[in-house]
């Protein structure tokens, strides 16, 4: 019993991060390949999980080594590294979560008022997401996110399970998919973009490994095994997302609904058809669920990364009343940009999603780069550095990302796709 007890205790960080990555990433972009592609797509899900590991891996891993977040050894580089990961930060915090808090809010539609306008339904989120984050911080959404995850891995599982005889596995075409045109490849970006999520969610992880260390004294060990099992759960469902969608949809003649709610619909529909529709009510909630947690974890996330960036530009940390009045903010301005960003994009969601996935896909290599030398800093004991193979692997992935996004930008600037 005490070893069960201990396993959840350990468990933290890693699972906000599989929160942060099984909302948009997951629930829509890997659904949306399986039902445009069935399986072919698999060996990109897969290559995006293991070109990002290192990166993912160092988020967790630096703030437990030197006890800083990552921000602090990005100005050890110098003032530019700092400037340069706000302008990712400020491109993406608005985009992202008006993305997820979309998708959100179709979900609520679909499982509690069917009559409901997107845009009350996304500003009742929003302001029910800040006061748990203004009131509970980190000790709420750990405790909270813990139970949706387990919730919504369980019964994906199973419908994956049954999914299974309705995948057309002689048609998957997985090692020679045909991607070679400008809609693909297109998608493609944005599906690699964001999974299993974006690299300033590596940001996230070392403020919210420093929370947790407050709370609860890890070994390196203990550390590792947390983000493996958040890694690989994120892993695991992105795959089975991608079944889901190649079971149901793909080949089916039916496409995604342009609206948030018509996706969500959609969504829940794929649950329902393989474990009856007596599940619907029981699945939507559950969905639901698990994308308010990311809603949560994005809207924690983005204003502690801001008060670490104004951390980096003063000479003395920032007093707590004074962390807490730019956290506080950092929230409220999330939504006043989100929320007329959410109504602009209301009837063409996708398009929102890929943009906010594209950008992530773009700014990647830049990002992974500035956490490879953070890891690789004196900051970092000597003893809790990566090995020289973890080294070569991370430099490796790095110049992956690099050359992915450079081939995408001469096709797109060239005129090609």
């Amino acid at each position: 019993m005490k070893l069960k007890s201990r396993f959840f205790t350990i468990l933290g960080p890693g699972l906000l991060m599989a929160a942060a990555s099984i909302g948009v990433s997951h629930l829509v972009q890997s659904t949306r390949a399986g039902a445009l592609h069935g399986m072919d797509l698999l060996l990109f899900i897969l290559l995006a999980f293991v070109m990002k590991y290192p990166t993912f891996r160092f988020g967790h891993e630096y703030a437990h080594a030197t006890g800083q977040h990552l921000l602090t050894g990005f100005r050890r580089q110098g003032t530019w590294a700092v400037l340069l990961c706000g302008m990712i930060i400020f491109c993406m915090m608005f985009t992202g979560f008006a993305a997820v808090l979309l998708v959100t809010s179709g979900l609520a539609v679909i499982s509690f008022g069917p009559d409901l306008p997107i845009g009350l339904v996304a500003a009742c989120l929003c302001v029910f997401s800040g006061t748990c984050l203004v009131v509970g911080q980190y000790r709420w959404m750990d405790g909270v996110i813990k139970v949706l995850l387990i919730a919504l891995l369980l019964s994906t599982l199973v419908a994956t399970a049954l999914s299974v005889p309705l995948i057309e596995w002689q048609q998957a075409d997985i090692l020679t998919p045909d991607i070679a045109n400008r809609a693909s490849l297109l998608f493609l970006a944005a599906l690699i973009g964001f999974m299993p999520a974006p690299f300033e969610t590596c940001l996230w992880q070392s403020l919210w490994v420093l929370e947790k260390d407050k709370q609860d004294s890890l070994s390196g060990d203990e550390v590792r095994m947390d983000f493996h099992v958040g890694y690989f759960s994120t892993l695991l469902t992105a795959v089975c997302f991608l079944m889901l969608g190649a079971a149901v949809m793909h080949g089916s003649g039916l496409q995604f609904s342009s609206s948030s709610a018509g996706f969500a619909a959609q969504l829940i529909n794929i649950y329902t058809s393989l474990l009856g529709q007596w599940t619907q009510p029981v699945i939507a909630v559950a969905a639901f669920a698990v994308m308010l947690s990311t809603v949560l974890v994005i809207h924690d996330g983005y204003p502690r990364t801001v008060c670490a960036l104004v951390d980096c530009f003063r000479k003395e940390k920032l007093p707590e009343k004074q962390w807490f009045r730019i956290y506080f903010a950092a929230i409220l301005a999330m939504v006043l940009v989100s929320l007329p960003v959410i109504m602009y994009f209301t009837r063409s969601f996708k398009t929102l999603i890929d943009i906010a996935t594209t950008l992530a896909f773009l700014t990647a290599p830049v990002l992974a780069w500035l956490i490879h030398r953070a890891m690789h800093s004196e900051d970092v004991p000597a003893a809790m550095k990566p090995g020289p193979g973890l080294t070569r692997y991370s430099v490796a992935c790095i110049w992956a990302l690099a050359l992915f996004a450079v081939f995408y930008l001469v096709l797109i600037i060239g005129g090609r796709i």
